[in-house]
């Protein structure tokens, strides 16, 4: 799947969702403000009625209108209480509200309640008609607070905030865990069918390669025992030329052997041997080859290493990548590093020569790439072809003029 297929197919939807949620929990909330204000409207109202009974005594009584507000004031919820005449003159008034009575003449001409603002929070109005027996008419103010449904609403939005954060944060770690698995499992088809490639390109090649080695290694074969014809009858000034012309077939028949063998894939004969033995048989024989005075060598493991592989197959990767070592080093230190962790084993493998410049460092495991004079190119491929084989890994790590560092890492003994 592409990713832009992947985000079409995960993230809008879960973008559609958070859109679904949203709308649904505004459309709730909104509901519950309604209700909530109905329920308190009918309260008011009860309330009102209460009031107009208590006030219609008071005042049938004789009490006076600040005295009856006085008293009429102290019920819960009611914020601020007034007396109106019935041309709605405010005969005496009781406020919790900064001191003074919100009352405009607009406000006088309402029918039903409404809502106003204040510091603490949304306050209902009601202007409610009051007649006593003796046919005199009055108006109740009334402005009953709201604070509970300010509170129960401002908790709603707070436990709202959760739950879509939460809801939020579940899913962008779902889908972003969704994401790394869809992309590892891209990374790993498209690795697959590269290697799938690099197996069909290398088949091919090597096909062609054996038919070549063996057109080629026929009349080589015949060219040799005519160099040793030669020289056993031949004249003393060629017997000589014979003898190069005989060594320089012997080289092309090494060449085009060891082209063969880059191509043929390995099957490893694994058994559970020590590295310190395998290490020391691989510098051994390069002794004569490469090692010199000024080029020191130096094995160290915390305990002894235990690999399971094919002891010749990987003898011939360590001898590879020591020639490597050596052959770029003119003064310094090769050292081998070897250490076991979670039955995995880590050979590094280090050198102070020159350096490998970045823009090579990614090629030189490719096959035949090489950079050296009489270099064929096959020794580091052959490297990471062994170490694969064997359910391994291997990377280089170089800088210019600082030298260069193999990892590898193996399978330990499973026989533990």
């Amino acid at each position: 799947m592409r990713r832009t297929n992947f985000l079409l197919f995960f993230f809008l939807p879960f973008a559609g969702i958070i859109v679904i949620f949203l709308v649904v929990s505004s459309l709730n909330r909104a509901a519950v403000r309604r209700n909530t204000e109905a329920l308190v409207r009918e309260q008011l109202q009860a309330t009102a009625e209460i009031l107009k009974v208590n006030v219609s005594h008071f005042l049938e009584e004789g009490t006076s209108p600040e005295r009856v507000v006085e008293f009429a004031a102290g019920e819960e919820g009611v914020y601020y209480l007034a007396l109106l005449d019935r041309d709605k003159n405010i005969l005496g008034w009781k406020s919790r509200y900064e001191g003074y009575l919100p009352l405009s003449s607009g406000d006088t001409s309402r029918t039903a309640p409404w809502i106003i603002s204040s510091p603490v929070g949304s306050i209902f109005n009601l202007l409610a008609p009051l007649s006593l027996k003796g046919g005199e008419s009055y108006f109740l103010y009334l402005g009953y607070s709201l604070s509970r449904l300010d509170e129960m609403l401002a908790r709603s939005n707070r436990n709202f905030l959760l739950v879509f954060g939460f809801l939020v944060a579940v899913g962008v770690i779902f889908f972003s865990g969704v994401f790394n698995l869809q992309k590892n499992y891209l990374t790993k088809t498209r690795e697959a069918e590269e290697e799938k490639k690099e197996k069909e390109r290398f088949r091919e090649i090597s096909a062609f390669t054996s038919a070549v080695a063996h057109e080629i290694k026929n009349p080589l074969n015949s060219l040799s025992l005519l160099c040793d014809l030669i020289q056993r009858k031949g004249p003393p000034d060629a017997r000589q030329e014979a003898a190069l012309g005989k060594a320089e077939v012997r080289r092309i028949s090494e060449i085009i052997d060891r082209f063969s063998a880059a191509l043929k894939p390995f099957r490893p004969n694994n058994q559970a041997f020590p590295l310190r033995g395998a290490v020391l048989a691989a510098r051994d024989s390069l002794a004569a080859e490469i090692l010199r005075p000024d080029v020191h060598f130096r094995y160290s493991e915390p305990g002894p290493v235990t690999v399971f592989a094919d002891r010749l197959l990987l003898g011939q990767a360590l001898v590879n990548l020591l020639r490597n070592a050596f052959e770029a080093t003119d003064k310094g230190t090769i050292s081998v590093e070897a250490e076991t962790s979670r039955r995995r084993v880590t050979i590094r493998i280090a050198d102070t020569g020159k350096g490998i410049p970045p823009e090579e460092l990614g090629s030189i495991f490719d096959p035949f790439f090489t950079t050296k004079d009489q270099g064929m190119g096959v020794g580091l491929y052959l490297a990471r072809k062994i170490v694969e084989a064997h359910d391994g890994r291997i990377e280089a790590r170089s800088e210019s003029g600082a030298g260069t560092t193999f990892i590898i890492q193996l399978p330990g003994d499973r026989h533990e």
